[in-house]
C-alpha cells in the first residue's frame, strides 16, 4: 500500500513501547482484536460468496 507523501510516522512511546519490546524480544506479534475480527468478517463472506456463486451455476 502506497502512503500519501504528506504521511509522517511517529515513534512508539509508553506502553505501546513496551508491548512492542516484548514482542521483538519473545518473537511475537502485537495485533488489534477489532482488525482482526473485520478481517475474519470479510474472509467468511468472501467464502459463502464463494460456494454460493458455485452453486448457481
Amino acid at each position: 500500500m502506497k502512503y500519501p507523501f504528506y504521511t509522517l510516522s511517529k515513534p512508539v512511546v509508553g506502553s505501546e513501547a513496551k508491548k512492542l519490546a516484548l514482542a521483538i524480544k519473545t518473537g511475537g506479534s502485537i495485533s488489534n482484536e477489532a482488525a482482526i475480527a473485520t478481517a475474519k468478517r470479510i474472509a467468511e463472506r468472501r467464502k459463502n460468496r464463494k460456494i454460493t456463486h458455485a452453486t448457481n451455476t
